[in-house]
């Protein structure tokens, strides 16, 4: 037993020290940084370098163990968490109906497309699965990007917006299919009654969560302030977890009331620090789940699939709402390219539905690919277009 606790912290410092290594090398090149800490999991995944060296020394030094899943689960929990904590409840209040329409129909005309077209394929629990990754939208990218830029204007607020409550309707769809996966009598009013429970239990959780947990942190002081947050954090993850939602929602929402904190800004530093040793392995864990020996011409393919349905199906559900509100197409293009890259959202999605055995492995490899390329195209090519949205 021992001597597998050597492997496990000998396999995270390997795995964090890779993703250091490569970040910086494709920071060099404006790539966005999980693109180079997903390369490094398949760089030293049981499947590739990490296997060989298995072989070499006899021992499974490289592997995807139940630890490896759980730091996996734990950094995933705090990225979202950080992604509410960094913007808080503004970005939803202040999109108004076509920025809830916006972010609406750009979460369900992708989710839709694609599981249309991939139920006669795979089935439908894959086909579910694979419209909510395709749905999703990073705020984490958006955000990560208009900062850099250091750019506003009414375009930026939209795009900022409605990448926020795209996350929402996207989680909401994710519990929903988490759900009705599992049920064994499947009818359009199960699905109906399914839908209506988690819609209206996120909202009154949501709205309880805004207003009591900011006044019970503010009432705490500072004296709790390092401790009360992760309290809430993971308190909140196990109530909604047994409602059947999934950690991810719970861990957003907490994000979201805490930033209306009088605290919020030390929340965030804390949070910084623990994502900056943390944030890696999640994305590094992920690259590694990614059997590059099985990225065959087929996966190659499918996930080139993936990508335009997501970018096409993302723009078409954004542009027109965009353009109600900014009244100039080329701002309103923008905003909805901006929302093109699926980042950590997409990632997620997968890496649930591999956990949970609603996918497999090559499905899960190709949505990590469509995550990659729609974030990188999205990304690189938002920059280039950067001007059209200030305007």
């Amino acid at each position: 037993m021992e001597g597998n606790f050597v492997f496990i912290f000998l396999e995270i410092s390997v795995m964090i020290f890779t993703a250091v290594l490569v970040r910086s090398l494709i920071s060099r090149y404006g790539l966005p940084l999980l693109v180079g800490e997903i390369i490094a999991g398949m760089i030293i995944s049981p499947f590739a370098i990490g296997g060989f060296i298995n072989s070499i020394a006899g021992y499974d030094i490289f592997t995807i163990n139940d630890f490896a899943l759980f730091l996996s689960e734990f950094s995933l929990i705090l990225i979202i968490f950080a992604s509410g904590l960094e913007h808080g409840i503004s970005p939803i209040r202040t999109a108004g109906i076509w920025g809830f329409l916006g972010a609406t129909m750009g979460a369900v005309l992708p989710f839709s497309v694609a599981t249309i077209v991939y139920t006669y394929i795979f089935g439908i629990n894959e086909a579910l699965f694979i419209g909510v990754a395709l749905g999703a939208t990073s705020l984490a990218a958006a955000a990560a990007i208009l900062q850099e830029l250091q750019i506003k204007s009414k375009g930026v607020d939209f795009m900022l917006s409605a990448s926020a409550l795209d996350d929402v309707v996207d989680l909401i769809l994710l519990s929903v299919v988490i759900a009705f996966s599992t049920i064994t009598s499947r009818s359009f009013v199960n699905l109906l009654s399914i839908t209506a429970y988690y819609i209206i239990s996120w909202f009154i959780i949501f709205v309880i969560s805004v207003i009591l947990i900011p006044r019970i942190v503010n009432i705490a002081g500072e004296k709790y302030i390092y401790h009360l947050p992760f309290v809430i954090l993971f308190g909140l993850v196990a109530i909604m977890n047994v409602l059947g939602f999934s950690p991810i929602i719970a861990a957003f929402i907490a994000g979201v009331a805490l930033a209306e904190s009088y605290s919020a800004e030390k929340i965030r530093g804390l949070t910084e620090t623990l994502i900056s040793f943390f944030g890696p392995i999640f994305f590094v864990i992920i690259g590694a789940q990614v059997n590059i020996m099985n990225l065959n011409y087929h996966v190659v393919l499918f996930s080139i699939e993936l990508t335009l349905i997501a970018i096409i199906f993302k723009i078409l559900g954004v542009l027109p709402f965009a353009y109600v509100v900014l009244k100039n197409f080329r701002q309103a293009f923008s905003s909805a390219l901006g929302m093109v890259p699926r980042g950590e959202t997409g990632i997620a999605v997968a890496s649930i539905g591999l956990t949970s055995n609603f996918i497999d492995q090559n499905i899960f490899s190709a949505i990590v690919i469509m995550s990659l390329l729609t974030t990188f195209i999205g990304s690189t090519t938002f920059k280039r277009i950067a001007t059209w949205i200030s305007d």
